[in-house]
């Protein structure tokens, strides 16, 4: 046996040297493949090698790691009717995989519809890769299984139990990208600035559903779990950037973050000492920013900081109930260590950007801000975050105002003219104290926040105000008043994707009467039923009794008859359509001046003389999102399908279903790249709108909002902006508004035009915005059904924002009810409705229009 065992270790010694000498005899520039790597550590190592061999068959075919909702690390909260980037990280170990990662159905009600949601799923053997998808849910499940399955496949591979939590309807999230740590902002989730004041702290479940914002602090800045896709960024309201170096965002995620910017998103820089304002500069975001640096720094003492606590005091943690006059707390002092100094960065304020300053009488700023589309930059001379500012209460107060600009709440019921609050989880509706989910975020999509009712009346009336002499007896108590004696009518979220929303009802209304489809009658319905009655029983008796004589064959005759009579009705409703299939759409397409971007909503209708499946799909846009849309009449019972929507590779809407004769609808979203911009040039007399897209614009009107009331409200006709065209507002010839505009076949432009022209949100954010309105002839290209329709019609309304006015003051009445009157609705506001010192000055204001409307989108 001893011999045996010594020929074999010298055999295994002879294989191991020739291998040596094999690869030793290969060229320098050979590599060898992963299979000859795996055979030569088994020649080297063969006890290891064999260990391995059984660790992998204990491992199982698929190991599934975690999931994830994004923009959060670990916490799965996931808001209803929002679209969502839900993420598995997994890997196979067995070998290559090629299929599809799929959820379980989840209802879509109203509709008789069940939707899943699916991705192609590619793995490499043993390489661990992370799976990201697109889905919406109307109500979140505890748990959701996404299920590893081949196409064609009866049965899944593997299958992993998500778990979600629901985000409430009101809540927007916070979101902190900092290049270390950001532990240093979990303090900010306790303060007031984030709670309803009138909410009991002591309840800490309620306290958490009640709580206006969330804070998302990512674990690790090198690995941000931030969807690349722009129209899953609904659900942020803020990111508050602290250093972290921007190249760190891939370029998905930097074009989605701009995306949001320009549609309402808030982003507010850090400063102070070690700020990366060069990377700052030379990034994605260089062209947008309000200020430059000028690489000097002021060191704070104790009396340059006393303007700064002044103006912002700690307030009150307490019920609005118990102490309704009381706000805030004597201001706090600010005292720097003696070992440490605080820093201000200086910054050189860009054109057309809005100032802060550090405080009453202060030489100093405490940040510069200008609007981006709806959204602001706001760049801090401070870092909130250092030790000095940290510990100081009135910290909370500076928050809310000048970083999350967040009105502040009112003893009496508050409510923007127009505009519902959505009561919040465990609060009574259109309490006192509560702000609704409006007045926490900027960001807004027309298509789904388009405010009911503006479309088919005058403008919301302006807020009135008390007697002046009744705002000196009240001091620092509330003197917010409505603005409307009217209850609110809309009780959505923002941004919700809901077919109840204004526009979408709309859009089903007019497709509806495009396609000639109507709901017969009572009387219709009655004289087929008479008539076939007539046929199956006296008709068909008498033919078999008198004409042939064979009264028994009556029986043998209904059937045929009634095949012959459902055909006959159907052929000729056939024939009276004219076509097989059809399809009609309403497209709105959403531009922020000065951005090449747009944000483009479908709106369609399927129509088919029998039954069908259709897949409609975006092959040239990774970024498109569609689902079935309600028809409004759905009733209950119905046979419930399945469609499924698919993220990765093609975005597609598949197993689409129409019924025979009926009319199906759907909806879909995408943000288009468009080959230039549409914005609006100069100021006063030289101001001009420059067309530079591919789009001829029809029956464009310039729409200037100045202030709430419809007498601050302007329009005027201009008519067809050709491609490429320019329009010099003060050369050209005033033209009358037509009287309606209309189409020859198709939906009809006018109601939408109007729509769009008159849905305008109230509010201090939205002041000063001037706006252009047209429409184009034919729905926008991008997208494909399969199979193809005989008739394809569609229109295009185009919502151009030309400008905003600056962001309002943080100082202002909205923000600050005990500087005076709170003012519910928007308006101008000059520097006399504000304190001395604390105005929200205007850089380079220029001539022309007030200076309040010279802040415009940079050209980048």
């Amino acid at each position: 046996m001893n011999r045996s065992v010594g020929r074999l270790s010298t055999w295994r010694t002879a294989c191991l040297v020739a291998g040596l000498v094999l690869v030793s005899a290969l060229p320098a520039r050979a590599q060898l493949t992963t299979q000859d790597e795996e055979r030569l550590k088994i020649l080297s190592d063969p006890d290891a090698a064999k260990k391995k061999a059984e660790e992998k068959k204990l491992k199982p075919p698929f190991e599934f790691f975690k999931s994830q909702v994004a923009p959060f690390d670990v916490l799965p909260y996931v808001k209803a009717h929002h679209w969502s980037t839900l993420t598995l990280e997994m890997r196979a170990n067995e070998g290559d995989y090629d299929g599809l990662l799929q959820t379980d159905p989840v209802p879509m009600a109203p509709m008789p519809l069940e939707m899943v949601f699916r991705r192609e799923a590619r793995l490499v053997k043993e390489q661990t890769r992370a799976l990201g998808q697109q889905v919406l849910v109307n109500t979140v499940p505890k748990e959701w299984t996404l299920t590893l399955l081949r196409p064609n496949a009866l049965r899944g591979d593997a299958s992993w139990q998500a778990i979600l939590t629901t985000l409430e309807p009101h809540q927007s999230l916070i979101l902190v990208l900092s290049k270390e740590s950001t532990n240093q902002f979990a303090s900010w989730g306790r303060m007031a600035a984030l709670i309803p004041a009138r909410t009991d702290r002591e309840a800490i479940q309620q306290l958490d559903r009640q709580r206006y914002y969330r804070l998302v602090l990512p674990t690790e800045p090198d690995k941000l779990a931030l969807s690349p896709h722009p129209l899953t960024w609904s659900t942020i309201s803020h990111v508050v950037w602290d250093a972290l170096p921007p190249d760190q965002l891939s370029v998905g995620q930097q074009e989605a973050m701009l995306d949001w910017l320009h549609w309402g998103g808030q982003l507010i820089f850090t400063g102070g000492a070690d700020q990366a304002y060069a990377l700052y500069r030379e990034s994605f975001l260089g062209p947008y920013l309000p200020a430059e640096p000028t690489g000097q720094m002021v060191a704070l003492k104790e009396e340059d900081l006393q303007p700064l606590s002044h103006s912002y005091p700690p307030p009150v943690i307490t019920s609005m109930v118990e102490q309704p006059g009381k706000r805030y707390l004597a201001a706090a002092g600010l005292r720097p260590p003696t070992q440490k100094s605080v820093y201000l960065s200086v910054l050189r304020p860009a054109e057309g950007a809005s100032t802060i300053p550090l405080g009453e009488g202060s030489p100093h700023l405490l940040a510069v801000e200008r609007r981006i589309g709806r959204g602001r930059i706001t760049m801090l001379t401070i870092n909130p975050t250092e030790p000095t500012f940290a510990q100081w209460t009135g910290l909370d107060t500076m928050v809310r105002r000048v970083v999350l600009r967040r009105p502040e709440e009112s003893y009496q019921r508050v409510a923007r003219p127009g505009l519902g609050s959505m009561p919040i989880a465990g609060a009574p509706a259109h309490a006192p104290g509560y702000l609704g989910p409006h007045d926490l975020t900027w960001y807004r999509i027309t298509s789904r926040d388009a405010l009911p009712g503006n479309d088919r009346g005058p403008m919301p009336p302006a807020p009135r105000a008390p007697p002046s002499d009744a705002r000196k007896d009240l001091g620092d108590a509330d003197v917010t008043t409505l603005a409307t004696e009217e209850e609110p009518v809309s009780l959505t979220g923002v941004a919700d994707w809901r077919d109840t929303s204004r526009f979408p009802m709309i859009a089903r209304e007019l497709l509806e009467q495009a396609s000639g489809l109507t709901i017969p009658s009572p009387m219709f319905v009655l004289k087929v039923i008479l008539a076939y009655l007539l046929a199956i029983v006296p008709i068909n008796w008498l033919v078999c009794r008198v004409v042939l004589r064979r009264r028994e064959w009556a029986w043998v005759v209904v059937p045929i008859v009634s095949i012959v009579f459902a055909y006959a009705v159907q052929r000729g409703a056939a024939y009276d359509m004219g076509f097989d299939s059809a399809m009609d759409e309403i497209d709105l397409l959403e531009i922020q001046g000065g951005y090449p971007r747009g944000h483009l909503s479908r709106f369609a209708s399927v129509y088919t003389t029998g039954h069908g499946s259709f897949t409609i799909s975006y092959p040239s846009n990774n970024t498109a999102l569609a689902l079935p849309m309600s028809g409004g009449r759905e009733i209950p019972g119905e046979d419930v399908t399945t469609s499924a929507w698919q993220s990765v590779p093609i975005p597609a809407l598949s197993n689409f279903s129409v019924q025979p004769r009926s009319l199906s609808l759907f909806r879909a979203e995408e943000m288009t790249t468009l080959p230039g911009s549409i914005r609006l040039e100069g100021d006063g007399a030289g101001r001009r709108v420059v067309n530079a897209t591919d789009l001829e614009l029809r029956d464009a009107t310039l729409i200037d909002i100045s202030g709430p009331g419809e007498q601050d409200r302007k329009e005027r006709y201009l008519g067809t902006i050709a491609p490429g065209g320019v329009v010099e507002l003060e050369k050209t010839e005033r033209r009358p508004f037509p009287e309606r505009i209309t189409v020859e076949s198709g939906p009809d432009p006018d109601t939408i035009l109007r729509v769009v022209r008159t849905t305008w949100e109230p509010g201090d954010e939205n002041s000063g915005e001037i706006r252009l309105v047209a429409w184009v002839s034919q729905p926008m290209p991008g997208q494909m059904i399969d199979p193809p329709t005989d008739r394809t019609r569609g229109i295009t309304a185009v919502l151009v924002h030309l400008r905003n006015g600056p962001p309002p003051s943080p100082d202002g009445p909205h923000y600050n009810l005990s500087r005076g009157l709170a003012r519910v609705g928007p308006g101008p506001q000059s520097t006399g409705d504000l304190p001395p010192g604390m105005s929200h000055m205007i850089a380079n204001p220029g001539k022309g229009r007030t200076p309040q409307a010279r802040v415009a989108s940079p050209k980048p």
